[in-house]
């Protein structure tokens, strides 16, 4: 409940502790921010940055000094920047990354730093490996495996089996299916269609109103040119039997009728339109009277 402590209060010997941490970071925050104002890149400046970034990695501006030091560095060395400084800034990232796995700010050091260095890309894609399986959904790291992956030109083939796996770990997974989609082309042809939706489908049968998975159904059938469209609407059909009450299996089936546009469709599709008003009227706007493409407009690889 909202306003209530979640156990114990701390000692006061905690939070004598807490405050003497919290002056000593404000006090070395107010002097890394005092360098950076008089353009300092010193030693003992860069190790406080250092010691800051580690405690509290979210401070976007001790990122941007950081890099304004190395490129001072760089300077002042002739153009080239040392290796090792390099490779200890992946070091430094590793470290805050552990700590804060969602830190926008670290991962866009570390893409600068790889940038700078690209033949380090391949290695980052066994880093993006570890942090995907701690947590697969984390798409700050989704991102930077695409960014490093077009740098060590990853093989499409290779990108697709990582994605299946993270997929097969839990098919759940916006960013995952993101990837997926990134690899495929975007005419797709009808036997590559029919594999990608079989797939998705023993998804769809275990979780209906699964949306990650919906969108790339839509966008596998949009880029093929709905080429299995009657083999989808059949499972679909099978699926409603199965789940009476799902709603993204009815709001696909309107959508595929529209499509087709078979006899029989518009009648079905009207039908199934008054139904979902009716049971969820909170999104009744995704059941309009628009074009169906405008739906399957969304794709998973945009």
């Amino acid at each position: 409940m909202h306003g209530v402590r979640k156990g114990p209060p701390p000692s006061a010997d905690k939070v004598t502790a807490r405050r003497k941490k919290a002056a000593t970071y404000a006090a070395l925050l107010k002097h890394a921010l005092a360098a950076k104002k008089a353009q300092k890149n010193d030693s003992e400046t860069y190790a406080i940055v250092e010691k800051l970034l580690l405690a509290s990695p979210d401070v976007p501006t001790l990122w941007n000094y950081r890099r304004e030091m190395l490129l001072a560095r760089e300077t002042k060395a002739g153009g080239s920047m040392d290796v090792g400084e390099m490779s200890a800034e992946l070091t430094l990232t590793a470290r805050c990354l552990r700590k804060q796995p969602k830190c926008y700010a670290a991962w866009h050091h570390r893409l600068w730093t790889v940038r700078r260095r690209p033949e380090w890309a391949a290695d980052e894609l066994a880093l993006c490996a570890e942090f995907l399986r701690l947590d697969e959904r984390n798409f700050h790291c989704w991102h930077y495996r695409r960014l490093v992956s077009r740098l060590a030109g990853e093989a499409a083939a290779d990108a697709r089996a990582f994605a299946r796996d993270r997929l097969g770990a839990n098919f759940s997974n916006y960013s995952a299916h993101h990837a997926l989609a990134a690899t495929l082309p975007a005419p797709l042809d009808a036997a590559t269609a029919v594999a990608e939706l079989a797939l998705a489908r023993q998804a769809l049968f275990c979780e209906p109103d699964d949306q990650s998975t919906w969108w790339f159904q839509f966008d596998v059938l949009r880029r093929s040119k709905y080429a299995s469209v009657d083999a989808e609407i059949a499972a679909l059909e099978e699926l409603r039997a199965l789940e009476p009450d799902a709603r993204w299996p009815h709001m696909a089936m309107l959508h595929l009728r529209l499509a087709r546009g078979a006899d029989g469709d518009a009648a079905a599709a009207a039908e199934l339109r008054e139904k979902l008003h009716r049971e969820d009227p909170d999104h009744e706007r995704m059941y309009g009277e628009e074009l169906p493409e405008a739906f399957f407009a969304r794709p998973c690889s945009s």
